[in-house]
């Protein structure tokens, strides 16, 4: 990891694993223990090239995964402010 500022804010990143959720198509990826950098001030998260490569080619691949959660999902569209 070679960027030492966020591009959005200017402060400093510091290498963090994170938890990466992944949007491809319409199915949602979740990934555990993704290296990345995370801007200490605004929480931009940055992740390498060869991350998303990998990321992309373990959801082409579809390996049986780690576990799967069950998310509820709401339109607030149908509810009333």
């Amino acid at each position: 990891m070679q960027r030492s500022t966020c591009a959005q804010c200017g402060s400093n990143l510091e290498p963090q694993n994170i938890t990466h959720r992944q949007q491809w198509g319409d199915e949602l990826y979740e990934f555990e223990s993704v290296p990345a950098l995370v801007c200490v001030r605004c929480g931009e998260v940055w992740l390498e090239a060869e991350v998303g490569q990998l990321i992309e080619k373990i959801i082409q691949q579809h390996p049986q995964p780690k576990k799967y959660h069950h998310v509820p999902v709401f339109s607030l569209a149908e509810f009333t402010l």
